[in-house]
C-alpha cells in the first residue's frame, strides 16, 4: 500500500485544514460497478478535499472477518481500499461512515438480547433491520470490534457514527417509546432503584430521572468509544464527541414533508454558530442534505436552498459539506450540482481566508438540548434580522469558555440552569455585563427539580407567584416612549402564551403595564377597562452591570407570527436599554451580517448573506440588492477593504470611529476582508 498523507504528518491533520466534504451515502447496489478513479474524478469536479463513505455497522462494505458483521453481497466493483487509495493519491481525506443502531435480522436471531424492546415488549423490525439498544452488548462491546477492524483494515482518516444514542422511531416516523430491554431495566434500576418510565413526560419525576440516565449513559459510552479509538488510531478524526472538544461536529440542514412549518431559514447558520462558538477546538461540518425527505431521497431540494445553506456555513465560521444518496456519477437529480460546485470552487480559491477565524460578536445567546426551541429561534431572528452580530453558546459545554468579550448574554426561556451557570451569569452582570433573561429561565435546576427561589440574582426577582398560560387578548401599554423610537406611532405591544407573575425587589425598575385578557368580540365590546402594574420588562442594577427580565416569551410570539410589533420592541430594548449596537446602514432584514477576526492576520472578515430568496415554503434565487451600505464602529481607518467574491477593492469611508462600506451589488453573499 502506498504511504498516505496521514502517515507523513504529525498531530491532528484536520487542525486548521480548509474543509470541503462530500458524503456519498452509497447504497448496496452502488458497489456493483463502482470505479475508484471515476469516483475520485467526480469529487475533483467539486473541489472536494474530504469524502465520507459507508464502511460498516448495519452492512460491511468490505470483506469482514467478524461473524456478526453482515457483509454486503454486492461487492463486485472496486474495493473500498482501492477507492481510499485513489482518494489519498488525489489529496482527498476519507471519513468512514458507520451505523450501529441496527443489525440485520439473522444477527438479531442469533442475539435477541441485543435488540431494543418497546414498553409493550416489541422489537422494531424495519425491512429486516432490527433496532439495537445503546446499552446492549452489541453497542457496548461488539461494535468496538467492528470499529477496530474498520480503522485497521481500511486506511481511513476519520470516523462518523450515524443514528447514535436512544432511538425511539423508525424511518417512517413511527414512535415506539422508551426502551425497556433487560439491559436498560438493570442499568436504570441500579442507578435510581426504580422501574423505567413508560411515557415521556418532562413533568414526571420518574421521567426526569430517565433524562439524567440518558445523559449519564451516553456520556459514558462516548468517552469509552473515543478513548478506545484514540488508543488504536491516535491520528483519527472522530465525529461528534463534544466532551473532548476535538475532531469534527457533523450536523444536517435538512427538510421533512411532515415537519411543522415554518421552514427554519437559518438552519445552517444556527447549526454552525453553536458548533463554532461553543466548541472552538472542533471543525463545524454542517451538511446540506440533497434530498427532500427519507421517502424521497432521489429528488433534490431547491438548488438555491442548498447554496444558501453553504453560504450560511461560511458566514458563521464553518466548513462546506454536501450529502447525497448514491454516487455523484449515477445520481438521478443533479439540479443542485452547479450551485454546490460554485460554493466549493469559491472556497477552494479563498481557503486561506477561512482558517483561523474567531467571532468578533459581543452578544451571546444561550441554548442547549433542553431549550425552548421556538423561543430560541425567535431570538435568533431578532438578532439576525436587526443585524446584531452574536454567538450561540451551548449550556452543555462543560469547560469554561471565556466571556470577557461579551457585553450581553441572553437566556431565552432556558429552564434547567445549573447553580454553577447561574452564578457565572450573575458574576458576568456584576462585572459590568448585561444579562437578559426570558420567562422561566432557571426555574429548574440541572436535574430538572423546581427551584424554590429564582436562580438568577441579577434580575432582582424575589418570588415567583404564578405562571399563567391563558393570556390571549393581552397587551402591554407604554408609559413612556423613551428608548423606543420604533414605537412613535404605536402605543401597545401585543402578546400571548405564558406570563410570569412575580414579586420584585424594591430597587427593580418596572416598565410598561400589563393589560390582562379582556373581551374581543363582538366589536361593540372590543375594549379594555383594566391596566395593571405588572411589567412588560424590568431592569435591575447589579454590581456595575444589570439584569433585564422579560416575564413573557417574545421569541415564541415572533417565531410563530413574525410581526414588527414584537421585533421592534426587542430591537429597541437591545439597543437603548441593553446598550449594544447593531451593524447599521441600509441593510435589509433579509440580509444576515456576521463579523469574524482572522487571528493569523491583522484583519476581519465581514459576511453579508442575502436570504431574500426565501418566500413562504420555497427557496428561490436571491433578489439582487444594489448600493448596499454598511456602517459599523471601527477604532481606526483600515488599510484596505476588499471583496473576496469579486476580488475588487470596496469603496469605504472612515470618520469619527465609524467605518462605512459600499457594496455596489449583493447577490447571494458577499465576503469583505477588512485589513486593519
Amino acid at each position: 500500500m502506498a504511504q498516505t498523507a496521514r502517515q507523513n504528518e504529525n498531530g491532528n491533520w484536520w487542525s486548521g485544514k480548509p474543509w470541503r466534504l462530500i458524503q456519498t451515502n452509497l447504497r448496496e447496489i452502488d458497489m456493483l460497478d463502482i470505479e475508484a478513479e471515476r469516483y475520485v474524478e467526480e469529487l475533483q469536479k467539486f473541489k472536494a478535499n474530504i469524502v465520507m463513505i459507508n464502511t460498516s455497522g448495519i452492512i460491511a462494505s468490505y470483506e469482514t472477518d467478524l461473524p456478526f458483521h453482515f457483509q454486503s453481497p454486492y461487492l463486485k466493483g472496486d474495493s473500498l481500499q482501492q477507492i481510499i487509495d485513489a482518494c489519498h493519491r488525489a489529496g482527498i481525506r476519507v471519513i468512514a461512515r458507520t451505523d450501529f443502531s441496527k443489525v440485520r435480522k439473522p444477527i438479531y436471531e442469533a442475539h435477541p438480547e441485543w435488540a431494543y424492546v418497546s414498553p409493550q415488549g416489541q422489537i422494531v423490525d424495519y425491512n429486516g433491520d432490527i433496532h439495537v439498544c445503546v446499552n446492549s452488548e452489541y453497542q457496548q462491546r461488539y461494535a468496538l470490534d467492528i470499529m477496530v477492524e474498520t480503522v485497521t483494515k481500511l486506511d481511513v482518516d476519520g470516523i462518523f457514527f450515524n443514528m447514535g444514542g436512544y432511538q425511539t422511531r423508525d424511518y417512517s416516523g413511527n414512535y415506539y417509546g422508551i426502551c425497556h430491554c433487560d439491559n436498560c431495566r438493570r442499568k436504570f434500576a441500579s442507578m435510581f432503584d426504580a422501574p423505567l418510565p413508560t411515557v415521556e413526560d418532562p413533568q414526571d419525576p420518574l421521567y426526569q430521572k430517565y433524562m439524567l440516565f440518558k445523559k449519564a449513559t451516553l456520556r459514558e459510552h462516548h468517552e469509552k468509544v473515543y478513548r478506545f479509538l484514540k488508543e488504536v488510531r491516535p491520528d483519527l478524526c472522530i465525529a461528534n464527541h463534544l466532551e473532548f472538544n476535538d475532531g469534527f461536529i457533523r450536523q444536517e440542514s435538512n427538510t421533512a414533508i411532515d415537519r411543522p412549518l415554518p421552514h427554519w431559514q437559518y438552519s445552517a447558520s444556527d447549526n454552525t454558530k453553536w458548533a463554532v462558538c461553543s466548541y472552538p477546538g472542533m471543525i463545524s461540518s454542517n451538511t446540506t442534505v440533497d434530498f427532500i425527505d427519507f421517502p424521497y431521497r432521489h429528488v433534490a431540494v431547491s438548488p438555491h436552498q442548498q447554496e444558501l445553506r453553504l453560504a450560511q456555513n461560511l458566514a458563521n465560521g464553518g466548513a462546506l459539506d454536501y450529502y447525497l444518496i448514491g454516487r455523484l456519477d449515477n445520481h438521478e437529480d443533479r439540479s443542485g450540482f452547479e450551485k454546490i460546485k460554485r460554493m466549493f470552487h469559491y472556497h477552494e480559491a479563498n481557503e486561506k481566508e477561512y482558517t483561523h477565524l474567531e467571532s468578533a460578536a459581543q452578544i451571546a445567546l444561550l441554548h442547549g438540548r433542553d431549550g425552548n426551541v421556538r423561543e430560541f429561534r425567535g431570538w435568533f431572528r431578532f438578532l439576525t434580522e436587526n443585524h446584531f452580530p452574536f454567538d450561540t453558546l451551548m449550556v452543555e459545554s462543560d469547560y469554561h469558555l471565556p466571556w470577557d468579550r461579551y457585553k450581553l448574554i441572553i437566556v431565552p426561556d432556558y429552564q434547567p440552569l445549573s447553580d454553577e451557570l447561574a452564578a457565572r451569569l450573575d458574576q458576568f452582570a456584576a462585572n459590568g455585563g448585561t444579562v437578559v433573561s426570558v420567562s422561566r429561565s432557571g426555574f429548574l435546576d440541572d436535574v430538572y427539580r423546581k427551584r424554590e427561589t429564582p436562580a438568577l440574582q441579577c434580575l432582582g426577582l424575589q418570588r415567583i407567584k404564578n405562571v399563567r398560560s391563558d393570556m390571549t387578548s393581552t397587551y402591554f401599554k407604554f408609559e413612556s416612549k423613551q428608548g423606543f423610537p420604533r414605537f412613535a406611532d404605536t402605543d401597545l405591544l401585543y402578546f400571548y402564551g405564558n406570563y410570569v407573575y412575580a414579586e420584585y425587589k424594591d430597587d427593580v425598575q418596572s416598565f410598561m403595564k400589563l393589560i390582562p385578557p379582556h373581551w374581543y368580540g363582538p366589536p361593540e365590546r372590543c375594549y379594555y377597562t383594566t391596566v395593571t402594574d405588572h411589567p412588560g420588562y424590568t431592569v435591575h442594577r447589579y454590581g456595575i452591570g444589570q439584569g433585564i427580565y422579560i416575564p413573557w416569551e417574545p421569541g415564541t410570539v415572533f417565531y410563530r407570527q413574525g410581526y414588527p410589533n414584537t421585533t421592534d420592541f426587542i430591537a429597541d430594548l437591545l439597543e437603548h436599554t441593553a446598550g449594544v449596537e447593531p451593524i447599521k446602514g441600509n441593510l435589509s432584514p433579509m440580509v444576515e451580517a456576521t463579523l469574524f477576526r482572522q487571528t493569523n492576520d491583522q484583519a476581519h472578515l465581514l459576511h453579508l448573506v442575502n436570504g431574500s430568496g426565501h418566500f413562504g415554503v420555497s427557496f428561490f434565487e436571491s433578489v439582487v440588492m444594489h448600493n448596499v451600505q454598511v456602517k459599523l464602529p471601527w477604532p481606526q481607518a483600515p488599510r484596505s477593504v476588499t471583496s473576496l467574491v469579486s476580488g475588487q477593492t470596496c469603496r469605504f469611508d472612515w470618520r469619527d470611529g465609524v467605518l462605512e462600506i459600499q457594496v455596489d451589488k449583493l447577490n447571494l453573499f458577499e465576503a469583505i476582508k477588512i485589513l486593519d
